[in-house]
C-alpha cells in the first residue's frame, strides 16, 4: 500500500511540474512572438546597381560527354550592365554556344549534388565573363534537366 501511495504522490508532483514548465514555455513563446511582430525588417538591399539588367537566354539542349545517351536542358539568365538590345542578343547567342560547348565536355557525375551545381554555375559564369569582357556580372541557372 505504501508503494502505491508513493507512486501516486510522485505522479501528482510530475504532473504539476510538467504543467508549470509548459505554462512558462508558452508565456516565453508568446513574448518572443510579440517582439517579432513589433520589429520591422530592414529593407533588403539589391546586390546590383540600378543599371544592371536581367536578360534571359534561350534554352540550351545538348548531349553530354558521358554516358553518350544522356541529354541536358539548361535555361539561364545573365545579369549585364546597360547595353543595347542588339549587343545583348549577340552576346546571349555567344554565351549559349559556350554553354553547349561546356556541357558537351561534361559528365553527369560532375553535376551531382549541391556542390556540383555550384561548380557548374561558377564555371558558366566565368566563361560568360571572359566571353563578354566583364560585361556579364553573373549567369543564373534557372533550370537544369538531365535525362
Amino acid at each position: 500500500m505504501r508503494l502505491i501511495v508513493a507512486i501516486v504522490v510522485l505522479t501528482l508532483i510530475a504532473i504539476g511540474a510538467g504543467a508549470l514548465a509548459g505554462l512558462q514555455l508558452i508565456a516565453a513563446a508568446e513574448r518572443v512572438a510579440d517582439t517579432r511582430k513589433n520589429v520591422t525588417q530592414p529593407p533588403v538591399a539589391a546586390s546590383y546597381a540600378g543599371s544592371a539588367r536581367l536578360r534571359r537566354l534561350s534554352p540550351v539542349v545538348t548531349n553530354l560527354a558521358a554516358p553518350p545517351n544522356n541529354w541536358a536542358r539548361v535555361e539561364a539568365s545573365m545579369v549585364t550592365e546597360t547595353m543595347n538590345d542588339e549587343e545583348a542578343g549577340i552576346l546571349a547567342a555567344h554565351i549559349s554556344e559556350d554553354i553547349v560547348a561546356y556541357l558537351r565536355s561534361a559528365t553527369v557525375a560532375q553535376f551531382e549534388g549541391a556542390r556540383g551545381l555550384q561548380h557548374l554555375r561558377d564555371d558558366l559564369t566565368e566563361r560568360a565573363n571572359v566571353r563578354s569582357s566583364g560585361k556579364v556580372r553573373e549567369l543564373i541557372i534557372e533550370t537544369l534537366v538531365i535525362q
